[in-house]
């Protein structure tokens, strides 16, 4: 069974280019895997959403929101083969680490964008120009406050830095000299993990988590692996920098 019309519905990102939410390029990424063809809306005001947060699925008027219960719903509905051929164990070491990226390791893109004012400055300039000033800090501050209350933002920077830096050894090391993780084709697991690294690394905000990706040979060379097969146009400026 195909789809008649899928939507995704994921915050604004230059054609071509990986959307800057890890979440909403993780789902692009499982329809890309899924074989299933899409189109990218993106909305004005996505607090029209019951849960108000992006990337959100449009099935012909079925709305599927979160990336995890989009990618169960691809599963499902339509048989897509994201799990590839992993094994029992393979799928437990899979989620185990999409939890580790996507509750935790996540903060730091988080935290180095709107925390630090480097990043800040870079975010407001991308997400809110020509929006008033006292508008683009509020929301600074409310994500600022999220971090505090998450509890990762009451670390210091060097604390946090090392958190980061052990998740992508973690990473670094499951990899190893494979091209995707547990398998010769990616999974759901690589559309997670290169949501992730690729905002990490690729990001028009360019920050410290750049260079602690480069730091790992295997890691960089998997987001140009990935950016080369899903984003051939964002590959190419990358090559050619």
């Amino acid at each position: 069974m195909t789809p008649d019309k899928l939507k995704l519905y994921a915050f604004p990102t230059a054609e071509g280019m990986i959307n800057m939410s890890p979440f909403c390029c993780k789902v692009d990424v499982l329809l890309k895997i899924a074989g299933l063809s899409h189109e990218t809306v993106m909305p004005e005001d996505h607090t029209v959403f019951p849960k108000a947060k992006l990337p959100v699925l449009d099935d012909d008027g079925h709305i599927v929101e979160d990336s995890e219960i989009i990618r169960l719903y691809l599963e499902e509905k339509y048989n897509a083969p994201l799990s590839g051929s992993l094994s029992a164990e393979q799928k437990a070491i899979g989620h185990t680490v999409c939890r580790m990226i996507e509750d935790r390791t996540r903060y730091g893109l988080i935290y180095s964008r709107w925390h630090e004012d480097a990043g800040w400055d870079q975010t407001r300039a991308i997400f809110f120009a020509g929006a008033p000033e006292e508008v683009a800090n509020a929301v600074r501050e409310q994500v600022r406050l999220t971090l505090h209350l998450e509890g990762f933002g009451r670390h210091g920077n060097d604390e946090i830095k090392t958190f980061i830096r052990s998740d992508l050894s973690a990473l670094s090391c499951l990899l190893a000299d494979k091209n995707w993780f547990f398998g010769d084709e990616p999974t759901y697991i690589d559309a997670a993990v290169f949501g992730l690294l690729a905002n990490f690394y690729t990001s028009p905000v360019k920050t410290w988590t750049a260079n602690m990706v480069a730091a790992f040979p295997n890691l960089e060379a998997y987001v140009r692996r990935g950016l080369e097969r899903w984003y051939p146009a964002a590959y190419a400026m990358l090559a050619a920098a």
